[in-house]
């Protein structure tokens, strides 16, 4: 019923948290594109405005991935048909934290409207889509998030126009970010690296639990 994806648990993570700090680092410049990447409490969430967006629950436990990708063009099917063969304990915490992300209204009705999931633990995870069709239906939203670190940042510099200072930034940033406990605050000191809107940056920030010295 469902099968063991190639991708790594910590691998991803450490992905997000890159590319949610690539975002952080460079959201004063480019405002208008504030809703692509978001983490709120253990979840974190992207939207690439072109009908695909995704959110993943990263549990102590469990990790959680949900896609909907409007372009996929797949029927109406409930959200459950997603997690067969998972834990109830996995369910439980979709529906309680992943799935609100992805509501759309059906018939009237506002549901979870996904194309694509993954879900698992921290040693492995599992869908009941093989590889190619998850990525195909909504998981190539990840696609720089489970890129080496060399390449995302190639990536991210392609997307954003990056100078040194915020490529280093970015580097060390992220290491710092996802080699601490997330309740632990990261304290940044005053960099020209940032710039722009500072008020979009210090939200950006925040939801990392990264904290601008004044």
């Amino acid at each position: 019923m469902c099968e063991k994806i190639k991708i790594n648990p910590q691998k991803l993570y450490n992905g997000c948290i890159f590319m949610a700090v690539a975002h952080a680092v460079t959201v004063g410049e480019y405002p208008e594109l504030n809703y692509e990447h978001s983490w709120d409490g253990i979840n974190y969430c992207m939207n690439n405005s072109r009908g695909c967006r995704g959110a993943i629950t990263f549990n102590k436990k469990y990790i959680i991935a949900v896609f909907q990708d409007l372009s996929a063009e797949m029927p109406y099917q409930d959200a459950m048909n997603y997690f067969g063969g998972a834990p109830e304990a996995i369910v439980k915490l979709a529906k309680a934290e992943t799935l609100p992300y992805v509501l759309k209204n059906i018939a009237g009705e506002t549901k979870p409207y996904i194309t694509a999931a993954f879900w698992g633990t921290w040693k492995e995870l599992y869908s009941v889509s093989q590889y190619d069709e998850l990525m195909k239906n909504g998981a190539h939203i990840l696609a720089v998030q489970l890129m080496e670190t060399h390449e995302a940042l190639r990536a991210c510099d392609d997307y954003y126009g990056l100078t040194d200072g915020q490529m280093d930034l970015i580097l060390s940033l992220s290491k710092q970010r996802s080699q601490t406990d997330f309740s632990m605050p990261v304290i940044l000191k005053k960099t020209d690296a940032l710039y722009g809107d500072m008020d979009e940056i210090r939200v950006s920030m925040g939801e990392l639990n990264i904290e601008l010295e004044e």
